[in-house]
């Protein structure tokens, strides 16, 4: 996969990727308790939601029996009292309006509260990323987490709006209208009650069946997310090796799925409507033709009883027509709570201790010919006493992505404070792992990890990882200034701390050229090359002080004279800080102090 995570050089994953194709076909009583906890900032919306479907649904069951009672006592053919006609006609028109608009109430605060919900399945998704495990995002496509974010949110909310427009409604109104039925003729409720038993049968049997064909669907709109998001990000990649139609055969396939799939879950879902209409046309025939014969029923009393079938089979099929919302939300609901339900990032000890080591105020300038980086002080405060040593030690560590396959067993490693290490070895040696193991992105198997003599998991993660600063392979900067940019982790900094970041990162000079200088936005107004990227990732560290640096593969995708730039930024930021350099090329590790060459039996 392109991209999968910040962190690249993972050449040996953990294996539950699959997690996300696990997701249940049926929801659980436990799946809806928990999405309606997404609705707690909108409980005054749903009282007034469910009031205002009481009052329009009590209306609506009363109308029927004013208007029988209406028709029968208006007076014989020929002598119709119009007085008391006009009256009941104005009676039942307001009767109608105030429904109505009551059923706009509902719809109003439906959306509300839809729309709120879909705020918190986002909110409580984004929460739940920031707390899982590297783990996570080197194993999932970046295009399918995003696809929670955008579809199964959207899908959640349009299924909760649909449900929430009908289901109080449709409570008040089927009990009020079974209760007004028995009043008239508990016989002809009895011939009707089946007919309706009949309609919701046979509508929940076929919608139970388009549950498996939406949650398929769902899961092909994220895996195709995820090739579409492949194919952008390595474009170049693709068109350099002629991979345009693998790409496209490969994207034809997972489409032509995702229409099969589409086209089943759709023609599924549309069966509860036709049949249900058919049950709706039988029973008018039946209230028509038994309803004086066996019912004994009046003129007025088969109006009130075919307006109630109406208000009786309306809303069940409403729930009909909804159906491919619904499923589709239940299917989302399933993928959001797949991610939601997953191991978060284990928690630290009780008996871990903050330090101040990484409490820090850069400050000051620096001239960009300088050698040694201060871009941080304080007033009055020593530099010596207030950094870290920087004494790192790895004690008999043993570390496995599986328990089968060993990356680390029994390694150990001690780097003095201020050394710079250099970390050599084929690719999927676990170079990046030993990063990943000492900010504590996975947690050893065995053994220990100390920095300046105290062990890393006595140390809080969050502290842990202010206290490095870590250049990638892969650049990553914002659409947004490179102001901003540079000013990522420390937002209050001020513009003279911002430039002597970029000039101690020998960055500085390009960006002067720039348009619009640091107010130039990467990417949108201008294109910078890879190594430029670098420098102002660099830039982005230095600002922050940190005791520690990591610079991993930094240079392994640009030119020599950019590289020589990088290593003149590292070596000037490195200056009084241990440093650990993953390389290969021996250029960029040429004033190492110790070089650690790791093989697949390390």
């Amino acid at each position: 996969m392109a991209k999968d995570s910040m962190l690249s050089g993972m050449g040996n994953l953990a294996p539950d990727a699959a997690k996300m194709s696990d997701a249940k076909s049926r929801i659980s009583m436990k799946d809806l308790s928990a999405l309606l906890r997404f609705t707690g900032t909108s409980k005054f919306s749903i009282a007034l939601l469910i009031l205002a479907a009481i009052l329009s649904g009590g209306l609506q069951v009363v109308a029927p029996a004013f208007l029988g009672k209406t028709i029968d006592n208006m007076g014989e053919a020929g002598n119709v009292d119009l007085s008391y006609l006009g009256t009941r006609a104005l009676i039942l028109l307001g009767m109608y309006l105030i429904a109505a608009i009551f059923t706009w109430v509902v719809s109003y605060f439906a959306n509300v509260v839809a729309a709120k919900t879909a705020l918190e399945v986002r909110k409580a998704l984004s929460r739940k990323l920031t707390r899982l495990p590297v783990s996570f995002y080197d194993t999932h496509p970046q295009g399918d987490t995003a696809t929670h974010f955008i579809n199964d949110a959207d899908a959640i909310s349009e299924g909760m709006l649909q449900g929430l427009l009908n289901f109080f409604t449709v409570m008040v109104t089927i009990l009020g209208t079974v209760g007004f039925m028995v009043f008239i003729s508990w016989k002809m409720t009895l011939i009707i009650l089946p007919m309706a038993f009949l309609m919701i049968w046979s509508a929940t049997t076929i919608a139970k069946t388009t549950t498996k064909y939406f949650k398929s669907q769902q899961n092909l709109v994220g895996s195709i997310s995820g090739d579409v998001e492949e194919n952008l990000y390595g474009r170049k990649e693709i068109k350099a090796f002629g991979c345009e139609e693998k790409f496209l055969g490969s994207f034809r396939e997972k489409n032509g799925q995702l229409n099969k799939s589409s086209v089943t879950a759709q023609f599924a879902s549309s069966l509860p409507n036709p049949v249900t209409r058919f049950v709706d046309s039988t029973t008018y025939i039946l209230i028509g033709a038994l309803g004086v014969w066996f019912g004994g029923l009046t003129a007025g009393n088969i109006t009130t009883f075919i307006l109630y079938w109406k208000n009786f089979s309306k809303p069940i099929n409403d729930l009909t027509n909804i159906t491919t919302q619904v499923m589709a939300a239940f299917a989302s609901l399933t993928r959001v709570f797949t991610i939601l339900d997953l191991p978060e990032e284990s928690e630290d000890p009780e008996n871990t201790e903050s330090s101040d080591s990484s409490a820090k105020a850069p400050a000051g300038a620096a001239d960009e010919g300088t050698a040694k980086t201060d871009i941080s002080s304080a007033a009055g405060e020593d530099e010596a006493e207030k950094k870290a040593e920087g004494e790192v030690l790895f004690e008999h560590v043993t570390f496995g992505y599986t328990p089968e396959k060993k990356i680390f067993d029994d390694f150990s490693l001690r780097v003095e404070p201020g050394q710079k290490v250099a970390i050599i070895g084929p690719t999927g040696c676990g170079k990046t792992t030993l990063m990943n193991l000492l900010m504590r992105f996975y947690e050893a198997d065995g053994g220990r990890i100390l920095i300046d003599g105290k062990d890393i998991r006595e140390i809080p993660r969050s502290e842990l990882r202010r206290r490095f600063g870590m250049v990638l392979q892969e650049t990553w900067l914002l659409e947004r200034s490179i102001r901003e940019n540079i000013a990522y982790g420390r937002p209050d900094a001020t513009e003279e701390e911002v430039i002597a970041a970029a000039k101690a990162a020998r960055a500085h000079g390009f960006i002067k050229r720039l348009p619009d200088g640091y107010d130039t936005i990467p990417g949108k107004e201008i294109s910078l090359s890879e190594g430029q990227k670098q420098l102002l990732c660099i830039a982005r560290v230095l600002l922050m002080d940190p005791d520690l640096l990591i610079l991993d593969e930094a240079t392994s995708a640009v030119d020599t004279l950019t590289e020589k730039r990088i290593v003149e930024a590292f070596d000037n930021m490195t200056k009084g800080r241990t440093g650990f350099i993953i390389a290969h090329r021996l250029s960029t590790i040429a004033g190492a102090d110790q070089v650690i060459q790791l093989g697949k039996k390390k």
